[in-house]
Protein backbone atom coordinates (compact mmCIF):
# COMPACT_ATOMS: atom_id res chain seq x y z
CA UNK A 1 0.00 0.00 0.00
CA UNK A 2 1.65 3.40 -1.07
CA UNK A 3 1.48 5.90 1.91
CA UNK A 4 -0.12 9.38 0.97
CA UNK A 5 3.09 11.12 1.09
CA UNK A 6 4.45 8.94 -1.54
CA UNK A 7 0.95 9.62 -3.70
CA UNK A 8 1.82 13.10 -3.14
CA UNK A 9 5.58 12.94 -4.07
CA UNK A 10 4.45 10.89 -6.88
CA UNK A 11 1.65 13.32 -8.56
CA UNK A 12 4.12 16.11 -8.19
CA UNK A 13 6.95 14.25 -9.83
CA UNK A 14 4.28 13.23 -12.52
CA UNK A 15 3.19 16.99 -12.67
CA UNK A 16 7.19 18.17 -13.00
CA UNK A 17 7.90 15.48 -16.10
CA UNK A 18 4.80 16.37 -17.80
CA UNK A 19 5.87 20.12 -17.64
CA UNK A 20 9.09 19.30 -18.88
CA UNK A 21 8.68 17.32 -21.57
CA UNK A 22 7.24 20.64 -23.15
CA UNK A 23 8.64 23.64 -21.37
CA UNK A 24 10.87 25.85 -23.34
CA UNK A 25 13.44 28.93 -22.40
CA UNK A 26 11.62 32.79 -22.32
CA UNK A 27 13.06 35.42 -20.60
CA UNK A 28 10.08 36.39 -18.36
CA UNK A 29 9.25 33.14 -17.32
CA UNK A 30 10.54 32.85 -13.75
CA UNK A 31 7.62 31.67 -11.86
CA UNK A 32 5.11 32.33 -14.12
CA UNK A 33 2.65 29.63 -14.03
CA UNK A 34 2.99 29.61 -10.59
CA UNK A 35 1.96 33.44 -10.16
CA UNK A 36 -0.63 32.62 -13.40
CA UNK A 37 -2.21 30.06 -11.51
CA UNK A 38 -2.50 31.19 -7.79
CA UNK A 39 -3.92 34.79 -9.84
CA UNK A 40 -1.23 37.06 -8.87
CA UNK A 41 -1.25 40.14 -11.50
CA UNK A 42 1.65 41.04 -13.59
CA UNK A 43 3.25 44.30 -13.11
CA UNK A 44 4.99 46.36 -15.98
CA UNK A 45 7.23 48.91 -16.04
CA UNK A 46 6.92 51.82 -17.95
CA UNK A 47 3.61 51.08 -19.49
CA UNK A 48 5.66 48.28 -21.14
CA UNK A 49 3.26 45.42 -21.90
CA UNK A 50 6.66 42.41 -22.31
CA UNK A 51 8.20 41.26 -19.31
CA UNK A 52 6.97 41.86 -16.25
CA UNK A 53 8.95 43.27 -13.76
CA UNK A 54 6.74 41.32 -10.79
CA UNK A 55 3.75 40.32 -10.06
CA UNK A 56 1.42 41.34 -7.26
CA UNK A 57 0.39 38.58 -5.27
CA UNK A 58 -0.87 40.40 -1.85
CA UNK A 59 -5.13 39.36 -2.50
CA UNK A 60 -3.16 35.90 -2.12
CA UNK A 61 -0.96 36.50 0.64
CA UNK A 62 -3.67 38.08 2.59
CA UNK A 63 -6.25 35.40 2.50
CA UNK A 64 -7.63 33.93 6.21
CA UNK A 65 -5.43 31.14 7.27
CA UNK A 66 -8.80 29.58 8.33
CA UNK A 67 -9.44 28.75 5.13
CA UNK A 68 -9.11 26.85 1.72
CA UNK A 69 -8.92 28.61 -1.95
CA UNK A 70 -8.98 27.41 -5.12
CA UNK A 71 -10.00 28.74 -8.51
CA UNK A 72 -11.45 31.68 -7.14
CA UNK A 73 -13.99 29.90 -4.53
CA UNK A 74 -13.60 29.90 -1.03
CA UNK A 75 -13.92 26.60 1.29
CA UNK A 76 -14.15 26.36 5.02
CA UNK A 77 -12.57 23.11 6.60
CA UNK A 78 -14.17 20.11 5.69
CA UNK A 79 -15.75 21.28 2.79
CA UNK A 80 -14.75 19.04 -0.32
CA UNK A 81 -14.30 21.13 -3.13
CA UNK A 82 -17.09 21.17 -5.44
CA UNK A 83 -17.66 18.69 -9.10
CA UNK A 84 -16.29 21.95 -11.23
CA UNK A 85 -12.69 22.57 -9.60
CA UNK A 86 -12.52 18.64 -9.40
CA UNK A 87 -12.96 18.51 -13.22
CA UNK A 88 -10.42 21.40 -13.34
CA UNK A 89 -7.77 19.28 -11.43
CA UNK A 90 -6.74 16.51 -12.97
CA UNK A 91 -4.86 13.59 -11.53
CA UNK A 92 -6.50 14.13 -7.59
CA UNK A 93 -10.03 13.37 -6.07
CA UNK A 94 -11.63 13.36 -3.41
CA UNK A 95 -10.16 16.99 -2.25
CA UNK A 96 -11.23 18.52 1.08
CA UNK A 97 -10.22 21.54 2.87
CA UNK A 98 -8.25 20.04 6.14
CA UNK A 99 -7.57 22.07 9.22
CA UNK A 100 -4.70 20.10 11.15
CA UNK A 101 -2.44 21.23 14.42
CA UNK A 102 1.30 20.11 14.43
CA UNK A 103 3.71 21.70 17.16
CA UNK A 104 1.24 24.48 18.10
CA UNK A 105 0.71 25.27 14.41
CA UNK A 106 -2.43 25.32 12.54
CA UNK A 107 -2.52 24.86 9.21
CA UNK A 108 -5.38 24.25 6.59
CA UNK A 109 -4.87 22.84 3.31
CA UNK A 110 -6.44 20.71 0.93
CA UNK A 111 -5.93 17.16 1.36
CA UNK A 112 -6.31 14.90 -1.48
CA UNK A 113 -6.24 11.37 -3.31
CA UNK A 114 -3.75 11.04 -6.06
CA UNK A 115 -4.47 9.14 -9.13
CA UNK A 116 -2.04 5.88 -9.93
CA UNK A 117 -2.34 5.13 -13.50
CA UNK A 118 -1.46 1.89 -14.48
CA UNK A 119 1.26 3.12 -16.84
CA UNK A 120 2.67 4.66 -13.78
CA UNK A 121 4.07 1.22 -13.09
CA UNK A 122 4.48 -0.79 -15.78
CA UNK A 123 6.35 -0.67 -19.12
CA UNK A 124 4.91 -1.09 -23.11
CA UNK A 125 5.68 -3.80 -25.62
CA UNK A 126 7.65 -2.32 -28.72
CA UNK A 127 5.37 -0.73 -30.59
CA UNK A 128 3.05 -0.17 -28.79
CA UNK A 129 1.68 3.15 -27.08
CA UNK A 130 -0.51 4.60 -24.58
CA UNK A 131 -3.70 6.45 -25.86
CA UNK A 132 -5.54 9.14 -23.59
CA UNK A 133 -8.59 11.15 -23.42
CA UNK A 134 -7.86 14.93 -22.40
CA UNK A 135 -10.65 14.94 -19.93
CA UNK A 136 -8.97 12.31 -18.22
CA UNK A 137 -5.73 11.62 -16.16
CA UNK A 138 -4.79 8.84 -17.00
CA UNK A 139 -4.69 6.57 -20.12
CA UNK A 140 -7.74 4.70 -21.56
CA UNK A 141 -6.11 1.87 -23.19
CA UNK A 142 -2.15 0.62 -24.40
CA UNK A 143 -2.80 0.19 -27.95
CA UNK A 144 -0.26 -1.76 -30.51
CA UNK A 145 -0.02 -0.84 -33.93
CA UNK A 146 -1.87 -3.33 -36.60
CA UNK A 147 0.61 -3.45 -39.75
CA UNK A 148 -2.92 -3.83 -41.50
CA UNK A 149 -4.49 -0.79 -40.37
CA UNK A 150 -3.62 2.42 -40.78
CA UNK A 151 -4.07 4.78 -37.96
CA UNK A 152 -4.33 8.45 -37.49
CA UNK A 153 -1.49 11.16 -36.76
CA UNK A 154 -1.20 14.86 -36.48
CA UNK A 155 1.60 17.10 -36.81
CA UNK A 156 1.97 19.61 -35.01
CA UNK A 157 5.74 21.52 -35.06
CA UNK A 158 7.70 19.11 -37.03
CA UNK A 159 6.47 16.08 -34.90
CA UNK A 160 4.30 13.43 -35.87
CA UNK A 161 1.67 11.91 -33.07
CA UNK A 162 -0.26 9.09 -33.57
CA UNK A 163 -4.36 9.10 -32.87
CA UNK A 164 -4.87 9.39 -28.95
CA UNK A 165 -1.12 10.34 -27.96
CA UNK A 166 -0.63 13.45 -25.95
CA UNK A 167 1.29 16.20 -27.15
CA UNK A 168 1.87 19.87 -26.25
CA UNK A 169 1.13 23.10 -28.06
CA UNK A 170 1.75 27.02 -27.50
CA UNK A 171 3.59 26.37 -24.43
CA UNK A 172 0.77 26.08 -22.04
CA UNK A 173 -1.72 23.18 -23.42
CA UNK A 174 -1.49 19.55 -23.39
CA UNK A 175 -3.77 18.41 -26.39
CA UNK A 176 -4.74 14.64 -27.73
CA UNK A 177 -4.17 13.89 -31.36
CA UNK A 178 -7.35 12.84 -32.61
CA UNK A 179 -8.91 13.11 -36.61
CA UNK A 180 -10.70 16.15 -35.76
CA UNK A 181 -7.44 18.26 -34.20
CA UNK A 182 -7.00 21.02 -36.75
CA UNK A 183 -3.79 22.45 -35.41
CA UNK A 184 -5.08 25.00 -32.87
CA UNK A 185 -5.86 24.96 -29.48
CA UNK A 186 -9.10 24.64 -28.39
CA UNK A 187 -11.17 23.09 -25.36
CA UNK A 188 -12.53 19.72 -27.12
CA UNK A 189 -8.72 18.48 -28.33
CA UNK A 190 -6.75 21.11 -25.88
CA UNK A 191 -6.69 21.46 -21.80
CA UNK A 192 -4.45 24.58 -19.96
CA UNK A 193 -1.47 22.31 -18.38
CA UNK A 194 -1.59 23.01 -14.43
CA UNK A 195 1.15 22.31 -12.20
CA UNK A 196 -1.97 22.30 -9.20
CA UNK A 197 -0.58 24.70 -6.98
CA UNK A 198 -3.20 26.04 -5.18
CA UNK A 199 -3.83 22.34 -4.35
CA UNK A 200 -0.49 21.39 -3.53
CA UNK A 201 1.66 24.30 -2.33
CA UNK A 202 0.27 26.70 -0.62
CA UNK A 203 1.77 26.61 2.66
CA UNK A 204 5.24 27.25 0.75
CA UNK A 205 3.55 30.15 -0.89
CA UNK A 206 2.41 31.39 1.68
CA UNK A 207 5.40 31.37 3.72
CA UNK A 208 7.23 32.87 1.06
CA UNK A 209 9.32 29.43 0.60
CA UNK A 210 11.51 29.25 -2.65
CA UNK A 211 10.09 27.08 -5.66
CA UNK A 212 13.13 24.97 -7.12
CA UNK A 213 13.01 23.85 -10.98
CA UNK A 214 15.03 21.53 -13.16
CA UNK A 215 16.73 23.42 -15.98
CA UNK A 216 14.05 25.70 -16.32
CA UNK A 217 12.46 28.96 -14.29
CA UNK A 218 8.85 28.20 -14.58
CA UNK A 219 6.15 24.64 -14.40
CA UNK A 220 6.35 22.02 -11.69
CA UNK A 221 8.90 22.84 -8.84
CA UNK A 222 11.00 19.66 -7.48
CA UNK A 223 10.84 20.93 -4.38
CA UNK A 224 10.76 24.06 -2.02
CA UNK A 225 13.43 25.66 0.31
CA UNK A 226 11.75 26.40 3.18
CA UNK A 227 13.17 29.39 4.96
CA UNK A 228 11.66 28.45 8.75
CA UNK A 229 14.04 25.16 8.73
CA UNK A 230 17.57 26.30 10.01
CA UNK A 231 19.18 24.02 7.21
CA UNK A 232 17.54 26.33 4.40
CA UNK A 233 18.27 29.95 6.46
CA UNK A 234 19.15 32.20 3.64
CA UNK A 235 21.57 35.28 3.32
CA UNK A 236 21.97 38.14 0.27
CA UNK A 237 24.77 38.03 -1.53
CA UNK A 238 25.00 41.18 -3.32
CA UNK A 239 26.91 41.56 -6.44
CA UNK A 240 26.98 44.78 -8.64
CA UNK A 241 24.63 47.56 -8.07
CA UNK A 242 21.42 46.86 -6.32
CA UNK A 243 18.47 48.09 -8.52
CA UNK A 244 16.32 51.15 -7.63
CA UNK A 245 12.85 49.17 -8.49
CA UNK A 246 11.06 49.04 -5.79
CA UNK A 247 10.19 45.40 -5.87
CA UNK A 248 11.92 43.24 -3.77
CA UNK A 249 11.40 38.79 -3.90
CA UNK A 250 10.62 37.38 0.44
CA UNK A 251 12.33 34.45 1.75
CA UNK A 252 10.34 34.27 4.55
CA UNK A 253 10.90 37.67 6.17
CA UNK A 254 14.46 38.50 4.22
CA UNK A 255 14.19 41.28 1.90
CA UNK A 256 16.27 40.07 -1.30
CA UNK A 257 16.42 43.09 -4.20
CA UNK A 258 15.78 41.92 -7.52
CA UNK A 259 18.94 40.88 -9.12
CA UNK A 260 20.74 39.71 -6.41
CA UNK A 261 20.84 36.05 -4.87
CA UNK A 262 20.13 34.28 -2.31
CA UNK A 263 22.77 32.03 -0.11
CA UNK A 264 21.15 29.38 1.28
CA UNK A 265 22.80 27.28 3.86
CA UNK A 266 22.43 23.85 2.55
CA UNK A 267 23.58 24.67 -1.04
CA UNK A 268 26.96 26.56 0.38
CA UNK A 269 28.90 22.32 0.66
CA UNK A 270 26.11 20.49 -2.28
CA UNK A 271 27.65 23.09 -4.89
CA UNK A 272 31.13 23.12 -3.74
CA UNK A 273 31.07 19.67 -4.58
CA UNK A 274 30.31 19.09 -7.93
CA UNK A 275 31.91 19.91 -10.85
CA UNK A 276 28.89 19.45 -12.69
CA UNK A 277 25.61 20.93 -10.86
CA UNK A 278 24.89 23.99 -9.57
CA UNK A 279 21.71 25.35 -7.86
CA UNK A 280 21.23 28.84 -7.64
CA UNK A 281 18.35 30.83 -6.05
CA UNK A 282 17.73 34.72 -7.53
CA UNK A 283 15.22 37.42 -7.19
CA UNK A 284 14.38 37.53 -11.08
CA UNK A 285 10.73 38.08 -10.91
CA UNK A 286 8.91 39.01 -6.75
CA UNK A 287 7.40 38.62 -4.90
CA UNK A 288 9.06 35.05 -4.81
CA UNK A 289 12.71 34.14 -5.32
CA UNK A 290 13.46 31.84 -7.88
CA UNK A 291 15.60 28.65 -7.56
CA UNK A 292 16.74 26.47 -10.92
CA UNK A 293 19.21 23.36 -10.46
CA UNK A 294 20.98 21.56 -13.11
CA UNK A 295 23.85 20.61 -15.47
CA UNK A 296 26.13 24.18 -15.42
CA UNK A 297 26.39 23.93 -19.25
CA UNK A 298 22.76 23.65 -19.53
CA UNK A 299 22.23 27.10 -17.03
CA UNK A 300 25.15 28.48 -18.45
CA UNK A 301 23.48 28.41 -22.24
CA UNK A 302 19.92 29.26 -21.03
CA UNK A 303 20.36 31.88 -18.86
CA UNK A 304 23.77 33.21 -19.47
CA UNK A 305 24.58 32.88 -15.91
CA UNK A 306 28.08 32.14 -16.32
CA UNK A 307 28.79 29.55 -13.78
CA UNK A 308 32.49 28.37 -13.82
Amino acid sequence: MISAEDRTFLLKLILLILYLDWAICAGCDSNQLLYTEIGCKPIFENGSNSCPVAYDCENVFIRSSDNCYLNGNVYSPKDNISRIDSELSLCVSGCFCDQRTKNNKTTTAFTCDYDQCPSYFSLLSEGCYYKFDNNLCCETESYCQNNNYTIHECIYDGKTYKDGQQFKIQNDYQCVCSPEFNGTANDKFCRKFKCNYELLYMENILNRDAPLYYEEKNGCPINWYQSEYEYDFGTVEVNGTISSNSHVCKYGNLSVPIGQQLKIDRLSTRNSESDTHKTICTCDTPPLITCITGKKTILNDKYNMHIT
